[in-house]
């Protein structure tokens, strides 16, 4: 009879597991069709941050398992049974204070008046389309041409900003950066024990390789490890990196990728729970209604936003359009931007213990963002208008700026 009992436990905390961990991000990726006919509702959820006095299933687990109450999961199947809609995935946005849930509109109904039904159901909040970002580069493929020889000399970025004259004086020594992009290959030479924490949040490929070209790019020109006898070196080398991918590649290899609304609020999500102090989002799309929600709940921690500007060939400006967001760009670009950075021709570091040059605003970003972190260990107590303040004019300045006044300190002592 005990064995029978314990049988049967094991066999209850089994089903609960399945139906309460594990979002499956396969399905969350690309539209099997042309038009993306999913959609993501939002609807006030009681039950986030409640206090579950001794129960040890109440707790949240930041890695891997993104749990939904009961309540919010009956409420979410009752929306689709009602609207005739298919239940994808469901996760609780606990920042906002909400459950996230997707749902795709079959191809019988209309898609515009399934929205505009939904939009007037009781308790819900928001109703929008998935929307589908691109990361902002040039899209030339990188050569997987290995090096092995010491490049700061070829880092156009790092000599034009004097960094190596600002790393006399700071590194940005445990600043939390959080990168949203493609996956990190935390194994190359260059960036061995330079990710403090990294997670998946979008579609794995096949072989599961998460090593991927553009935010192994990104990674490098914001982290790169300095005086290691190879490659380049990074803006803020001591930062600690937080590398979210949300994104993923066009195809196996390539430099470019697509994100979408779910797994990019799913990664800002994660960055404003862990405390994150910046955010580098080299990235752009259409307006997002939850996305600017999450940014915005980002600037009013705290949290310093940078987010590049696309070029003149390439669509949207979200998020780096929204108040408080640092735009960057790397000149030319018709779009408004707030700060003009190195974009051009970066060498940087690729999957397979590789360097190539990157040209585009997504890589003008990490600049900024590790500009940002230098100035955060300087200034601890600094706010984000405070950095948009310092950082807003130009770079090349910047450097003279802060030696300057460092020598001024020093005479005066």
């Amino acid at each position: 009879m005990k064995l029978l009992q314990i049988n049967l436990l094991i066999g209850l905390w089994v089903f609960l597991s399945a139906c309460t961990t594990g979002l499956d991000f396969n399905r969350l990726g690309d539209s099997a069709t042309q038009e993306d006919r999913r959609l993501l509702v939002t609807f006030t959820d009681r039950t986030i941050n409640r206090e579950l006095q001794g129960n040890a299933l109440d707790t949240y687990r930041m890695r891997g398992n993104y749990n939904n109450s009961g309540w919010s999961e009956r409420i979410a199947h009752e929306l689709a049974e009602r609207y005739h809609i298919n239940f994808v995935a469901q996760w609780p946005v606990t920042t906002l204070g909400v459950s996230c849930v997707v749902y795709e509109v079959p191809a019988d109904l209309t898609l515009q008046k399934v929205v505009l039904a939904l939009q007037g159901a009781q308790g819900v909040s928001s109703v929008q389309q998935m929307q589908t970002f691109q990361v902002l580069s040039e899209n030339k493929e990188p050569v997987a041409k290995p090096y092995s020889d010491p490049y700061v000399d070829l880092q156009s970025g790092f000599k034009t900003l004097r960094i190596a004259d600002l790393h006399r004086m700071t590194t940005g020594r445990g600043v939390r950066v959080a990168v949203i992009d493609t996956g990190v290959d935390a194994g190359h030479p260059d960036l061995l024990g330079q990710i403090k924490y990294s997670e998946n949040l979008a579609p794995a490929p096949k072989d599961n390789d998460l090593a991927d070209v553009h935010g192994t790019a990104v990674a490098g020109v914001l982290s790169a490890r300095p005086d290691n006898g190879i490659g380049i070196a990074g803006v803020a080398p001591e930062a600690e990196i937080y590398a979210f991918r949300a994104c993923w590649p066009d195809k196996p290899g390539s430099l470019a990728a697509r994100c979408n609304s779910f797994t990019l609020a799913l990664a800002l999500n994660q960055a404003i729970k862990m405390q994150t102090q910046i955010i580098n989002l080299s990235l752009s799309g259409p307006e997002d209604l939850l996305l600017r929600q999450l940014i915005e709940k980002a600037l009013a921690n705290g949290i310093v936003v940078i987010a590049a500007v696309p070029g003149n060939d390439q669509v949207g400006g979200f998020p780096a359009n929204i108040p408080g967001v640092i735009a960057v760009g790397q000149g030319g670009e018709s779009n408004k931007y707030q700060i003009v950075a190195p974009g051009k021709d970066i060498l940087t570091t690729v999957p397979n213990q590789a360097y190539d040059f990157m040209t585009g605003s997504s890589f003008a970003t990490p600049h900024v963002a590790g500009l940002a972190a230098l100035l955060l260990q300087l200034h601890p107590d600094w706010k984000s208008a405070e950095l948009r303040r310092n950082l807003d004019g130009d770079l090349n300045l910047l450097a003279a700026s802060l030696l300057a006044s460092r020598e001024s300190l020093a005479r005066r002592d």
